[in-house]
């Protein structure tokens, strides 16, 4: 393997690099060594390679005046007038003694089909339009998610709360969906996320909502599990994994859908979200510090 006389590309990616120590020189040698070939790797080789880390290559780039490796690629073709092939993320480090060199591949194909398919199968059905306007119609909006489902009842009221009033996410508790229970009116929807292994205490709070008369709706695996008994409207999501759990990708896609789905039909919805905004930064809520960097 060759270093290739300076070129520009090389002479920003060197200066930047002596900005950042032994991290940014051995990166830097890793890119320089048989550059432009060096852009055909994978980024995670090419940090591996230099004991460095994903952050450590994005300073580096930034600094030398390249936004990202597809950009540094691209030039780098243009500089040399060679044809770059883009990395093949199908093929991995191995992971283990017997090894698995399409695992990458699989995970992402898995992921991006369970997403398109049940994006399509809501979109096509009505299922989206309907929750959203039956969250939007309601009095009060309660969520609720138990285990893991906890995370994204949480993503949703989140969402929910920046457009709509009087969302109330129900913590996780006996004692807490007691007090949802006891609170609730007919005009009042539940959304619930329930997925296996199915919680009891989900089943139950959600039975009690169906009965006082709320409109339920459950973001769920299957028109079949439990929950969706006691369901005004369903919302199968395909969690299909390649581990041992669910996946939450499709899950917090939809949750962040139907949020901005009820959120688009509100009155003064945007106006409601910049004022949050507002005195989120008078509170002094969020950090500037990325900002200044």
């Amino acid at each position: 393997m060759t270093t290739l006389a300076p070129t520009p590309i090389l002479a920003a990616l060197k200066l930047a690099a002596s900005y950042h120590g032994e991290v940014g020189e051995r990166l830097y040698r890793a890119i320089a060594t048989d550059f432009p070939e060096s852009l055909q790797r994978r980024p995670a080789q090419l940090v591996t390679s230099a004991r460095a880390s994903a952050e450590d290559l994005d300073r580096l780039l930034r600094d030398a005046g390249f936004s990202d490796t597809f950009e540094l690629r691209y030039r780098a073709a243009k500089e040399t007038n060679r044809r770059l092939s883009e990395p093949d993320l199908s093929v991995t480090t191995r992971s283990g003694p017997t090894g698995d060199r399409l695992a990458l591949s699989r995970v992402l194909s898995r992921e991006q089909d369970n997403l398109a398919g049940t994006l399509h199968a809501l979109q096509s059905n009505g299922a989206f339009e309907l929750a959203a306007q039956s969250i939007l119609g309601s009095q009060r909006r309660w969520v609720f998610g138990d285990l893991k489902s906890t995370g994204y009842a949480s993503l949703f009221a989140i969402d929910l709360t920046s457009a709509l009033r009087d969302v109330v996410l129900i913590q996780p508790t006996a004692a807490a969906a007691i007090t949802a229970v006891t609170d609730a009116h007919p005009s009042d929807t539940l959304t619930v996320f329930s997925f296996r292994s199915y919680s009891q205490l989900t089943l139950r709070l959600t039975r009690e909502f169906h009965r006082l008369g709320c409109t339920v709706i459950a973001l769920t695996d299957s028109y079949a599990s439990p929950v969706s008994e006691f369901a005004d409207h369903v919302l199968p999501i395909n969690t299909g994994s390649e581990s041992a759990t669910h996946s939450p990708t499709a899950v917090v896609a939809v949750g962040h859908i139907l949020a901005s789905l009820s959120a688009a039909g509100a009155k003064g919805a945007t106006r409601r979200a910049r004022r949050r905004a507002e005195i989120a930064r008078a509170l002094e809520s969020y950090t500037e510090t990325a900002a200044r960097s």
